[in-house]
């Protein structure tokens, strides 16, 4: 790997935390001899998000202890001034690359780039196509997963009402709701004659899933996700798939406090053994581990785009990770081979994955199966996710 000489003392950033990583066996490239700091900026969540800053941050991480950083810094944003500061303080301190996790930061990171243009930067789940050549970008298809959520949270739910939202400025946002009502529909379309139908709820109406209702679109904030909740579940909606940064946060939040507390009520006096239904929800980001509430999860394979993007990235031998060999030579840019500049992690290609967690759905038959099965419908063509 050819590296850039940089002067800048590495002391003056502190090196984030080690983090323990377990589950995938690297190869390290030579140590390095010269500074050269991986840099991360992300918002409004930070990289305490259990979605794609996390998977960053770890990832980068594992690359320092491999030797591919000599260091890492990284810092949470609220607002696009604050993302275009950082990414000036970043530049005093000659980052060997630095990335920026999210939508949010999107336009300060484009704009930043085009006046830096000897730098190297990574734009993950950004949405944004129009960036200078300087700019990496790493983005995932979410829209036939959405389908699959829908289906399986139709499948998962005890109420017959299911619910998606996604935070203002989320790639792809309307063809991921589209897509969440469709899975409904095929659920509705396929289910057992005596199972109910179920819907796909909006706060102004609660209607069917192919009605019209209004947008299910909020602020990426924690209390506009909480508040969500709590409006959704009183309206008898027991699972929930918010995409988003901060508000999926505050929804999964939200839904680990009510189980809390429904699962400390006494038994019903009129002898309801079953109890309440519990909430549910199918998240967009790592492994549910985190939260009990998770029936399911779509996780964006951050790994795997970043082995496609840097060949020099430390490998794993988790062949849901190994990227395939570039088609091409890669290319120098900025101190780094590069073979793919701009990674799209779909179904088809391993870069993004849905699995039912343990838990609620391992009850459900055959839920782990009926994901595998709408995954391989909708490879072969069987299935338009936007249609069902």
């Amino acid at each position: 790997m050819s590296l850039r000489a940089r002067s800048t003392s590495i002391a003056a950033f502190a090196a984030v935390g080690t983090l323990v990583l377990t589950g995938c066996s690297v190869t390290a490239p030579e140590a390095l001899e010269e500074e050269r700091l991986g840099c991360l900026v992300s918002a409004p969540a930070g990289f305490d998000d259990h979605s794609a800053g996390a998977l960053t941050l770890e990832e980068t991480e594992l690359a320092r202890a491999a030797g591919v950083f000599s260091g890492t810094s990284s810092q949470r944003v609220s607002s696009g001034s604050a993302t275009s500061a950082a990414l000036d303080r970043m530049n005093k301190h000659d980052c060997a690359l630095t990335t920026v996790t999210g939508p949010g930061g999107a336009d300060e990171l484009a704009d930043f780039a085009a006046n830096h243009p000897d730098d190297l930067f990574l734009g993950v789940s950004s949405g944004t196509v129009d960036l200078p050549k300087n700019v990496l970008s790493m983005d995932f298809d979410l829209v036939p997963p959405a389908f699959i959520a829908g289906y399986t949270a139709a499948t998962a739910s005890e109420t017959g009402k299911v619910g998606v939202i996604v935070s203002h400025g989320f790639p792809q946002s309307d063809r991921i709701l589209t897509a969440f009502d469709a899975g409904v529909d095929l659920y509705n379309k396929e289910k057992d004659e005596d199972q109910p139908k179920a819907q796909s709820y909006r706060p102004s109406s609660g209607g069917a899933a192919s009605a019209k209702g209004s947008p299910r679109s909020i602020d990426d904030t924690r209390g506009a996700g909480q508040e969500y909740f709590e409006r959704s579940f009183d309206a008898d909606v027991d699972v929930l798939v918010p995409f988003g940064s901060a508000a999926a946060m505050g929804v999964v939040t939200a839904a680990d406090e009510k189980r809390m507390k429904l699962n400390t009520v006494t038994e019903d006096p009129d002898g309801d053994e079953d109890g309440p239904s519990l909430p549910k929800v199918v998240w967009y980001g790592t492994a549910g581990g985190f939260s009990k509430t998770i029936v399911a999860s779509v996780e964006p394979n951050v790994r795997r785009g970043l082995r496609a993007m840097f060949p020099d990235w430390p490998q794993s031998k988790n062949p849901d990770e190994v990227a395939p060999a570039p088609k091409t030579e890669p290319a120098e840019i900025g101190g780094f081979r590069v073979a793919d500049r701009h990674y799209w992690g779909t179904l088809d290609n391993g870069g993004v994955r849905i699995v039912a967690e343990d838990g609620f759905l391992s009850r459900v038959s055959d839920a782990g199966r009926g994901i595998t099965d709408l995954r391989e419908r909708i490879k072969s063509g069987e299935i338009d996710p936007e249609k069902g």
